[in-house]
């Protein structure tokens, strides 16, 4: 062998012998981490196809204990409900790869769900340290030396979040929609420590600079009645509680992060809650991927599949509700209140057939009250047309509780419904003779006043009834229109200011409220500030019509104008003629709009 053939040997015996001791040290690396895997929890009760999805998760970690298998095996069991053994996972992924702040991060997300503050601020130190940029990381720290009574830090954290500029906060590639920036959590947080460290009076300015500034950001109208209730205003206190039931509910910022747990759990208690926080922060986008997912990891849940199935009527998706509608149906035969919610969804969609099934099935649970299941008649006959089912329906009801008032009371009704007056009025006599104060006496009468045509009679029944049980929207709707009809604006002021008082959320009557505020021919009536205030509510209700919602931005841009307010004038307008141009409202409408906006502007021009 010559001498280059003996070097060439050497190097690749030395390359060989590298390699074999890197294999050998990696694998004896990988062994050790493999070791200290938590064992496999108690599964017993557990479905299988949850037991099988737990044991190969292990394995592929066994297989190879990667820092990201590590870690995800620690999103596996967070996601399901085993702190203990996420824990354990997310420490071996840090051994292993300590520069990457992720598993710092899902740690000490897991302390603060188990409110442990203390090591939850060591975990997220430990991400800034690494990641400054990681901010909801520093949200929840500011949240954790709150909690641990060190306020200082705490505010210092939450001054600096709250003064950033939200363009940093811009969601990519999430199907999450983020409505208010981290900022203004930030803010609110503050806001919070200052109320429960003696400073309700710096608290309640910080919260209403907030709300001019994020008008539909609930949580601060929501801790400004909390902060009026302690100082003992109860009337301040139920305003702005009302003003935050307006609104969608936003508890929390939007964490992209812990929203990767979702694909990772199989646990319905988990995945149950993160669908209903998207339901209720109106995050349909996400929570349709969400009830997807629970469906396919897991199928058994019925209650899974009942959200599934609201989610798509309410995304007028019905067409994907309906392959679930045949075991849902079974598996919720004695829930009478989930029976009628999904049919009564099914009626408005329009699937008729469906509904009924869901209705039938209704009237076959047992325990319900009579007066529940009277009820039932009237959606018969309203949402299906079913007219002969529903008279068998409550004669059969009538039959066996002949007594019962609520069942007579919904006879009546029925029978007005489909004007039959002879039958109506002998229900109506039978309720006289058993509870001559029932609540809707006067309501029925001043129905069958209004079918016969004597509108003096059925204004008065209709106004008793008011006063006394102001319950019945329609009532509310013909009063409305006899006033208005008969410029009886005293009238019409008051019948709005009552019908707030029992439905203070109601954008219907929020928006005819500010309209008659600003519109109304008594010009003693009118109040700006009450017109602003209450067409703004209707504007940015969370239950609304798009016709209400044009109408009531239209009466705001109006009075912001008109309390030279121009900057918001012409926003409210814009914003107005947007939506309907949207909503395709008629061109003459829409002229209207703009024809308002050119005002505004010809105003404003020459006032400069």
């Amino acid at each position: 062998m010559n001498k280059k053939s003996k070097l060439f040997s050497i190097s690749i015996i030395v390359v060989l012998g590298f390699v074999l001791f890197y294999f050998g040290i990696k694998i004896y690396s990988d062994n050790q981490y493999a070791d200290k895997l938590p064992n496999i929890p108690d599964l017993e009760g557990a479905s299988l196809s949850f037991k099988n999805y737990l044991i190969d998760a292990n394995t592929k970690v066994k297989n190879k204990p990667s820092s990201n298998n590590l870690g995800e095996l620690g999103m596996v069991y967070q996601s399901n409900n085993y702190f203990k053994e996420a824990e354990t996972c997310y420490l071996l992924a840090i051994e292993r790869e300590p520069e990457n702040w992720k598993w710092n991060y899902y740690l000490g997300c897991l302390k603060r769900e188990l409110g442990d503050s203390e090591k939850a601020i060591r975990y997220f130190n430990t991400v800034l340290k690494i990641n400054s940029t990681a901010y909801m990381a520093s949200y929840y720290l500011g949240e954790a030396y709150s909690q641990m009574g060190l306020i200082t830090k705490a505010e210092g954290i939450l001054k600096r979040l709250s003064a950033m500029d939200k363009a940093h906060f811009v969601l990519k590639n999430s199907k999450r929609t983020s409505y208010f920036s981290l900022p203004i959590y930030a803010h609110l947080e503050w806001a919070k420590i200052n109320s429960t460290t003696h400073n309700k009076d710096l608290a309640e300015k910080q919260l209403k600079t907030l709300i001019n500034k994020q008008v539909t950001f609930s949580p601060a109208y929501k801790q400004l009645s909390i902060i009026y209730a302690e100082k003992g205003d109860t009337v301040l206190s139920k305003y702005y509680r009302d003003r935050s039931k307006d609104l969608n509910i936003y508890s929390s910022p939007v964490d992209t992060l812990l929203d990767k747990l979702s694909f990772y759990s199989k646990s319905e208690t988990y995945l149950l809650k993160q669908i209903e926080d998207a339901r209720r922060s109106s995050n349909s986008l996400w929570a349709l991927e969400l009830v997807t997912l629970g469906l396919k990891n897991i199928p058994e849940s019925k209650y899974i599949t009942s959200k599934a199935i609201k989610q798509f009527i309410d995304m007028n998706a019905v067409k994907r509700a309906l392959p679930l509608l045949p075991n849902h149906i079974i598996a919720f035969s004695d829930n009478y209140q989930e029976l009628i919610e999904v049919g009564m969804g099914l009626a408005n969609s329009k699937q008729f057939k469906e509904a009924q099934a869901y209705f039938m099935a209704a009237e076959n649970v047992s325990g319900e009250k009579p007066e529940t299941r009277s009820t039932l008649a009237g959606m018969y006959y309203e949402k299906l047309g079913m007219k002969d089912k529903a008279i068998a329906f409550i004669n059969q009801l009538l039959k066996e509780n002949p007594n019962n008032t609520s069942v007579i009371s919904d006879a009546v009704f029925l029978f007005l419904s489909i004007e039959d007056i002879k039958q109506a009025k002998q229900y109506l006599t039978q309720l006289k003779k058993i509870d001559s104060t029932h609540l809707d006496i006067h309501v029925l009468e001043g129905i069958i006043c209004m079918i016969t045509g004597n509108e003096t009679q059925s204004i008065k029944h209709f106004e008793l009834a008011f006063k006394v049980n102001p319950e019945k929207k329609f009532v509310i709707d013909y009063l409305e229109t006899y006033y208005q009809k008969n410029k009886m604006w005293s009238n019409l002021l008051g019948l709005y200011q009552s019908a707030l008082k029992k439905f203070p959320n109601d954008s219907n009557i929020q928006e005819a409220y500010g309209s008659l505020m600003i519109n109304c021919p008594d010009e003693t009536i009118r109040d700006l500030n009450q017109a602003k205030e209450f067409s703004e509510r209707a504007f940015i209700n969370n239950k609304y019509t798009l016709q209400t919602r044009v109408m009531a931005g239209r009466s705001l841009s109006i009075a912001h104008f008109k309390l030279k307010n121009y900057g918001r004038a012409v926003y409210y307008i814009h914003e107005t003629i947007d939506i309907a141009k949207r909503a395709r409202f008629t061109k003459d409408y829409i002229a209207s709009l703009e024809q308002i906006s050119s005002d505004f502007q010809e105003l404003i021009n020459f006032n400069k």
